[in-house]
């Protein structure tokens, strides 16, 4: 039996289909996604369907991990996305996931419908890209308002699920920066409620059936409310996010239930995600009913999900920095030495030109330079070593990978685009999405760098980006919930933990490690040599030093203290 005759994204696809006057078909599908696998399986390998595709249509294949370029401008809401294109590359229409007959029936009228009105048809499809291009650039610029971070919360209280936790009322999606928003406006401003829908969304989650009690880690999403029925496909970046959210949580609640929990994330990630060779983890495994349901004995008789061979450059820096939490809160010394690793192997991988990183690593080749989630990530995680390590040598790194992204990415706004002007180029792509996840990361980073530099031309940098947010970032709902922690990082007094001692000794570690493990998220943790023997650490509230202690057990009783002194002064206000 024949198959598609699959094409890769790209210009001869695109000229394939302008000379022979067939629409393109392009599926856009991913490694750990369910549903993919059954359009594959019925609808891709149906006779009538593998004919019609090929006879009427370019067939084009993405991988939504590996191009995330072409997912964010195509996916029709959901995995795998089923979209028709004119030679252009503009949308006709499309959808999710069709069985066999409605595939059919769309395929038909798709068809027809090209044949005789392609003029018309071009037309509207090029229309309403160059309408969803305007309505991103005018969406950009404004200026952040002082209630911005106070109206994120709120909306964050009239979604939340009262009996479930977690936010609406269907199928249940973790979102980690919510939660983090949650508990850093608890920390800055000690209202109680943010903290109990954190913690209670956390208990609803764990007495739920999100997470593997067999093997550990997290599964994507429960299609149910109350955190039942999942998904179980796992992935990587999902993981190392909800770690972080579980050692804050117990940071401050106390609960040891979500330090252990964390824990078996991490034990899951290493057993069956990493690659012992590289110290790099694989980014996700694919999802399988049967194996998840079964115990521990009967999954000893088959066959593992499957584990996508590819490193991806974002999601590895975002578990570098959980390692790092790990490190800190946990007390896991081996753990800042895993982190150290992924971010060393990152930072000496392949560059292009322009000085972007690749976006993936497989088969020991790098792959799919210009996304900026991997700069921004990398950027972050290099921030996080120099607080680990007290090295300057990350630092350094992530100014240069800075200057790169400026280059490659920088936008008239003041935020930066989604792929970098050489990548947009190639792939046939108009640059006019400046995301709202990465740029808050970048303005993260900027903050970060300005505290560990004493240079404020770093949060200049962080507010321009955030002002060119400003517009956008209501449209976002819950998902905006990244923008609203930067903002009010940015807008609070910043919290700056120095310690004295030579950077690399058994002392400096042990204050860094102490340092670590009580810090919040407007925390800075910096390392200056020794000024006499003993080594000390300070712990200042903007530009005053309120506290000097000799022994790192103190640090957290002290950061205690002056966090609770700079409640007053915080962006987090209460209504």
């Amino acid at each position: 039996m024949a198959n598609i005759a699959w094409r890769n994204w790209g210009e001869s696809a695109f000229d394939e289909a302008a000379q022979s006057g067939r629409p393109a078909l392009l599926s856009i599908s991913a490694v750990w996604c369910h549903w993919c696998h059954i359009m594959d399986s019925k609808t891709y390998c149906d006779p009538r369907v593998i004919e019609a595709v090929n006879r009427d249509f370019i067939p084009i294949r993405v991988d939504a991990d590996r191009e995330p370029d072409i997912n964010t401008r195509y996916n029709m809401g959901g995995w795998p996305s089923t979209v028709f294109l004119t030679a252009d590359r503009d949308v006709l229409t499309g959808a999710t996931y069709m069985p066999p007959d409605q595939m059919l029936i769309v395929l038909e009228r798709v068809s027809s419908a090209y044949a005789e009105q392609v003029d018309e048809l071009n037309e509207k499809a090029k229309q309403a890209r160059i309408d969803t291009e305007d309505t991103f650039r005018n969406a950009s610029g404004g200026a952040t308002a002082a209630d911005d971070v106070r109206k994120a919360v709120d909306l964050l209280r009239s979604s939340y699920d009262a009996e479930h936790g977690g936010f609406g009322t269907c199928q249940k999606f973790p979102h980690p920066s919510a939660l983090q928003l949650l508990l850093a406006s608890y920390e800055s401003r000690g209202d109680a409620q943010n903290l109990k829908m954190a913690v209670d969304t956390l208990d609803s989650m764990l007495s739920g059936e999100m997470f593997d009690l067999v093997e550990g880690g997290m599964f994507r999403y429960a299609t149910r409310r109350d955190w039942s029925a999942p998904h179980t496909e796992k992935l990587l970046a999902d993981n190392a996010r909800i770690a972080v959210v579980l050692f804050d949580a117990y940071r401050i609640a106390e609960n040891p239930e979500y330090l252990e929990t964390a824990r078996r994330l991490f034990a899951y990630m290493e057993n069956t995600l990493m690659d012992p060779d590289t110290g790099l983890f694989h980014g996700s495994q694919d999802a399988s009913e049967e194996y998840c349901a079964a115990d521990a004995q009967a999954r000893a008789s088959l066959t593992p999900p499957r584990v996508d061979t590819a490193f991806y450059t974002d999601s590895n820096a975002m578990l570098a920095r959980a390692y790092l939490k790990l490190y800190g809160v946990g007390r896991d010394i081996s753990a800042r030495d895993k982190a150290l690793r992924i971010v060393c192997r990152l930072d000496r991988l392949e560059r292009s030109e322009c000085g972007c990183v690749p976006h993936y690593i497989e088969d020991g080749a790098p792959h799919t330079f210009g996304i900026l989630s991997d700069a921004a990530e990398l950027v972050l995680a290099n921030l996080a070593c120099s607080e680990a390590t007290g090295d300057d040598t990350y630092v350094r790194a992530a100014k240069e990978l800075l200057e790169s992204i400026f280059e490659a990415f920088g936008s008239e706004s003041g935020a930066f685009y989604d792929v970098s002007e050489v990548r947009a180029a190639n792939r046939g792509l108009t640059r006019y999405s400046t995301p709202l996840e990465e740029n808050s990361a970048l303005a993260m980073a900027f903050i970060k760098l300005a505290d560990l530099t004493e240079d404020e031309a770093y949060r200049l940098s962080a507010g321009r980006v955030l002002n060119a947010l400003a517009a956008q970032s209501e449209n976002y709902g819950i998902m905006g919930s990244s923008y609203a922690l930067a903002l009010g990082a940015l807008n609070s007094m910043p919290l700056l933990v120095t310690i004295h001692a030579d950077p690399g000794t058994e002392e400096a570690d042990a204050f860094i490690q102490a340092s670590l493990g009580a810090c919040g998220l407007n925390c800075t943790v910096r390392t200056v040599p020794a000024e006499s023997e003993d080594a000390a650490a300070s712990v200042c509230l903007g530009s005053v030093c309120r506290i000097r202690v000799t022994d790192p057990e103190e640090l957290a009783q002290s950061l205690g203290e002056v966090t609770a002194e700079s409640m007053a002064q915080s962006a987090f206000e209460a209504p």
